[in-house]
């Protein structure tokens, strides 16, 4: 009867042995989920990025197709694109030069539960044309 006794695991070894792959399972899925939000706004600021890279480069190409000289308007205008609305704000900036303007450039997620959320600012130097 000593042998039977002998075989197997006892009741506590199993809880312990639950307990530990409870506990690894936890940490496994909080560190993913983790994972997954940090992509999804990775996503958005890699987007929100090449966006206003090509806004940028819109306003080079009709500066030279136009021959249009400086601007000091402050524009907004609104992109919607799979389902997500964005918001490129162009601001021109003060400079002492006169061969060149600051624009700085902002593009902001517009989220009607959560509000606006600011992705990416870029300054840039324009040149005036005279």
């Amino acid at each position: 009867m000593n042998r039977l006794f002998k075989r197997g695991f006892t009741l506590v070894e199993m809880m312990v042995a639950i307990a530990i792959l409870a506990i690894s399972a936890m940490i496994i899925y909080s560190s993913n989920s983790s994972a997954i939000r940090h992509q999804l706004s990775l996503e958005d600021t890699t987007f929100g990025h090449w966006l206003l890279l090509n806004e940028i480069e819109e306003e080079k190409f009709r500066r030279v197709a136009e021959s249009e000289t400086e601007s000091d308007i402050h524009t907004q205008r609104q992109i919607t694109i799979a389902d997500k609305t964005y918001q490129i704000t162009r601001e021109p900036l003060e400079t002492d030069s006169d061969l060149v303007e600051l624009i700085e450039y902002s593009i902001e997620l517009i989220d009607p539960h959560t509000g606006n959320h600011l992705i990416d600012r870029i300054t840039t130097m324009m040149p005036i044309s005279e």
